[in-house]
């Protein structure tokens, strides 16, 4: 009874050290994990960052492409206007030089 006594306490003694030793693993599995965790959160962190800069980079770009197609916008009117006026003063002048022309042939008709 003794022996077996001896044999029991040796195999929880050998059982409770392999416990540990998984214990032990366990827990550098862990940490290890926590790490890697540790480590991607502020990769995520940084990506997110980058990215709102990126979208506000792009927002800002935006407004100015904008701001210079309004711009543009306006300096084409602006030119339609001023090219419609001289048309207009051409139109004019031609028919001004149609009629000079007329009165010279109408004088060399004498």
């Amino acid at each position: 009874q003794c022996e077996e006594m001896k044999a029991t306490v040796i195999r929880h003694g050998e059982t409770l050290r392999r416990t540990k030793e998984e214990i032990n693993e366990l827990n550098r599995t862990i940490q290890r994990l926590t790490a890697e965790n540790t480590k991607l959160e502020a990769a995520v962190t940084q990506s997110e960052q980058q990215g709102e800069a990126a979208l506000s980079d792009a927002r800002c770009k935006l407004a100015e492409l904008e701001a210079a197609l309004q711009k543009a916008k306006q300096d084409m009117a602006c030119l339609v206007k001023e090219y419609q006026e001289v048309m207009n003063s051409k139109l004019g002048l031609d028919i001004e030089i149609a009629t000079y022309r007329r009165l010279l042939e109408g004088e060399e008709q004498r």
